[in-house]
Formats: structure tokens, sequence, C-alpha cells
């Protein structure tokens, strides 16, 4: 990870709502259940438990990834929220036939130095917990996706309104970033997100592209 920046954990001026709740879900999940994809409901005394060291949150600039080429070179992806935000996780569907990746768009990359206190864990000492906001994508169903057809897989991002449009994702699960080319056929959306999300960079104009091809 690269340079940082220190962030009051409670800030409502840099952290949208339902930020901090997804993030002590998150980092309970982490340190409870060795889990870092997705958020597990946790009860309020659990999250009582949970405090984060000098109530700050630590942001980083850069995401290093190591990983292994298809011809088994050794690889590193350098990720940024601003020139190559996109990765690509082990999806964890449980239906027929899923597609074998989930795909984000990194928002923000920190780290937290946290301490649980619940009866669950021996060892009450403070942990450092290196985490990624992101906002996922969604596949498109009504487009087939394989190689006997020619046609890449094809994303878009879930409205701001739904639960699991922004999360938190392990450092550790991201295999890769990922290239994805806008679908122009579709054209520029603005109903997904609006005006002022964090999801937006100011280049943007309020408007994200409606769908993507997922370049394999």
């Amino acid at each position: 990870m690269g340079h940082r920046a220190s962030l009051k954990i409670n800030d409502t001026h840099v952290h949208p709502q339902g930020f901090l709740l997804k993030l002590k879900n998150h980092v309970l999940g982490r340190l409870l259940a060795n889990k870092g994809l997705g958020e597990e409901e946790f009860t309020q005394v659990q999250h009582n438990c949970l405090t984060f060291i000098n109530n700050h949150i630590h942001q980083h600039h850069l995401l290093h990834i190591n990983y292994t080429t298809y011809n088994l070179w050794q690889a590193q992806d350098s990720l940024n929220p601003s020139t190559h935000p996109d990765i690509m996780v082990l999806s964890h569907e449980d239906t027929e036939n899923p597609h074998p990746y989930w795909y984000a768009r990194i928002i923000g990359v920190f780290h937290a130095k946290v301490r649980y206190r619940g009866p669950e864990v021996q060892d009450p000492a403070p942990k450092r917990i290196n985490f990624l906001w992101v906002q996922w994508f969604t596949h498109n169903k009504n487009i087939k996706a394989s190689w006997s057809v020619h046609r890449l897989p094809c994303v878009g991002f879930y409205p701001q309104g739904e639960s699991n449009a922004f999360s938190f994702v392990n450092p550790h699960n991201v295999i890769r970033g990922v290239h994805l080319i806008p679908a122009f056929c579709y054209g520029l959306t603005s109903e997904l997100l609006p005006p002022t999300s964090i999801g937006h960079h100011e280049s943007d104009n309020g408007k994200d592209w409606d769908w993507y091809f997922v370049n394999m």
C-alpha cells in the first residue's frame, strides 16, 4: 500500500451513510469468522466490543496485488481509485452455473488498527485490518457471454439504493485488476447514482456507462 492519510472513523463529511455499520460488520467478520467478502450481521453488543484505535482509519493511494500470469510468470498490478480501480474476486454464488468471478470498483484503500474485547477471542491485542471500500458490478443476465458466441461478459453498477451496491473487501481476496470496456452501444445513464455519489469522479459529470464488457 502507498502513502496514507488519517481519517476520523465517525466523520460524516468524509464517509457516506452506512459506511461505519458496514465497516464494523466487515471487521467483525474478519476477526470472528475469518471472512473478508461481504458483511454478516452482528449484534449491537458485538459492535460495542469493537474499537478503532485512536478512532481513526488510514487511507492509502495505492494497492499492489501480486498474481500469476497465464504463462506462469509472476506479475503485479498497481491499483488505485483514480486510474486503475477495477478488480475481480472469486464468486460466492450458489446459483446454477454461476459466473466464476465478481467484479468491483475500488472507491478507497484503507487500513485500521482495531481491538475486540468480546468473549469470542482470547487475545484482545490490537490488530491491523486492511480493507477496500468498493462499488459492486452486477452481471447483465440478458446477454449470454461465452467463447462459443464470441461475446464478453457484460456488467454494470448496482443502483446506489440497493444494499449490496457498496461494501468492503479483504485485499487478500483480490485476484488481480481487470480491464472493463464501456459498452458504448448502451450509452450513458444518470439513474444508477446521484450526481454527488462517492462512486463518481469529477470527470464523470454525474453519469456512468450503463454497461461494461469485461476484457479477457
